[in-house]
């Protein structure tokens, strides 16, 4: 653990899911999967299209309307539709079968087995601290299993008013404080992302720690490099915080 600024003993502490409690991009790969072929078997018409071909239709409505960008799982519904619209399904069809592929795609996308490893972490954690999740995907604690080693999780959505944008917005900072009732100070937040997590909890005023499991150099071409309260390179050094 190596210390960059001062640090206080936080009364709460909150968790990215994705690539910071478990590798994130085999279980994307395999619900992309799933996904595609339950679409060529149950709605033949899209069967000319690949996975990268619904990658594309989803970039391409993401450009042309950026604030999908704030909702993943809306925007995965959108280029669904837009998708079957494309293959020749009508509008009332497309709506109906993507909101059945999302069924799908999102039981496969929660088919995650988090490590014995942070399991034991997170619940020797939940000894001494309170623990919640914010998170910019659409992986569900219930589902995955670990629901009771948390308070709460927070993700963002454009179908709630008003409207929570992913981080590195301070909606959900702002909302997670809220929920905890306790000031900046007294929360420490984890992730793995350089702008997501650590510029978003900085921003926030809180206490945050990078988990650089890959021992990369702090910086993402989006924004400035800023240091984060401390580093870690294993997910179970954070025991030592007790």
């Amino acid at each position: 653990m190596q210390f960059y600024k001062d640090f206080t003993r936080p009364k709460a502490i909150g968790f990215d899911l994705d690539d910071t409690l478990y590798d994130n991009r085999p279980v994307l790969l395999a619900a992309e999967a799933k996904l595609h072929q339950f679409l060529v078997a149950n709605h033949p018409k899209t069967a000319a299209l690949t996975i990268e071909d619904w990658t594309r239709i989803r970039l391409l409505l993401a450009k042309e309307q950026p604030h999908l960008k704030q909702d993943v799982t809306l925007a995965r519904n959108k280029a669904l539709i837009q998708g079957f619209i494309a293959c020749g399904y009508a509008q009332e069809q497309a709506k109906t079968a993507a909101n059945q592929a999302m069924e799908v795609f999102l039981a496969a996308r929660n088919d995650i087995t988090v490590s014995e490893s942070v399991i034991s972490t997170l619940k020797l954690l939940k000894q001494h601290f309170r623990l919640f999740v914010i998170s910019n995907g659409n992986a569900d604690i219930t589902k995955m299993g670990i629901s009771e080693l948390f308070e709460f999780a927070f993700h963002p959505s454009l179908n709630t008013r008003p409207a929570i944008a992913m981080k590195p917005a301070a909606d959900m900072f702002v909302a997670a404080e809220k929920r905890l009732g306790l000031s900046g100070k007294d929360i420490l937040y984890i992730g793995d992302h350089p702008v997501s997590d650590i510029v978003g909890s900085n921003d926030a005023n809180w206490q945050s720690g990078w988990l650089n499991v890959h021992q990369r150099p702090l910086s993402h071409y989006k924004k400035p490099q800023q240091l984060p309260t401390f580093e870690i390179t294993e997910f179970s050094r954070l025991t030592g915080l007790r």
